[in-house]
């Protein structure tokens, strides 16, 4: 049995070294598939950038907005809203209007503006009610 041995250390050794690369690349993807922490800034910080252009695009999600920049594509940075947006949506708006060479790009994710309970005209769907049943 003397030279079993040296056979069974090769192949001990030969899975360890597969179970390190595994590992290793485990590792590896777990470390690349992390999102990227994005800085928070108040709404009042968001709306100088809005208003001093350096902003070309708001993704409105929830309660959250995401300003991508001019300078690059990877800066970004996020805001919490109020609750309904009265202050970034519009401001974008506005800036949009008064720079119309360089407009703000504004996207919604997850919900349409004006929808969940609200009526884009009329307000809440049951008011549309006594006027449809009367004709």
């Amino acid at each position: 049995m003397p030279g079993s041995a040296p056979g069974f250390v090769i192949v001990r050794v030969a899975a360890l070294a597969l179970l390190l690369v595994v590992l290793g690349l485990g590792l590896l993807y777990a470390y690349r598939s992390q999102t990227p922490s994005m800085p928070q800034v108040d709404v009042i910080q968001a709306l100088q950038d809005i208003n001093a252009g350096r902003v070309r695009a708001v993704t409105i999600s929830g309660n959250k907005a995401t300003l991508e920049f001019r300078d690059s594509t990877s800066h970004k940075e996020q805001t919490t809203l109020p609750e309904p947006d009265t202050v970034i949506g519009p401001a974008v708006s506005n800036y949009s209007a008064a720079h119309p060479s360089q407009p703000i790009e504004l996207r919604f994710e997850g919900r349409a503006p004006g929808c969940c309970g609200v009526d884009r005209i009329g307000g809440p769907p049951t008011s549309r009610l006594p006027r449809l049943a009367l004709g």
